[in-house]
């Protein structure tokens, strides 16, 4: 599989301060993906209709603690995080 794609992750940390706990936004370098669409079964598994216009980002490796990815320079958060083989594949919705 080639990953031409590049994403950024968007994870949410909490830092103490003065008044408590602050919830902060760190966002990772470009992380290399394929961005493929899904599959009309997974659209009826999560959406309840077939036809969402979501979009399947697969990563090599595995990831953890995503919170939010940022997919054409918008903030999106994910539908469903999948492991599947040694990969992460993160579904999001385009709308």
């Amino acid at each position: 599989m080639r990953y031409n794609d590049r994403i950024r992750i968007i994870t949410t940390q909490k830092v103490p301060s003065e008044l408590g706990d602050e919830t902060k936004d760190v966002m990772s370098g470009w992380l290399e993906c394929r961005i493929t669409g899904v599959s009309q079964a997974m659209n009826m598994g999560l959406f309840g209709k077939y036809d969402s216009r979501a979009v399947a980002i697969h990563f090599k490796g595995k990831l953890s603690d995503i919170n939010y990815v940022l997919f054409r320079n918008i903030k999106r958060k994910p539908k469903a995080i999948l492991s599947a083989r040694k990969n992460t594949v993160v579904i999001i919705s385009e709308t």
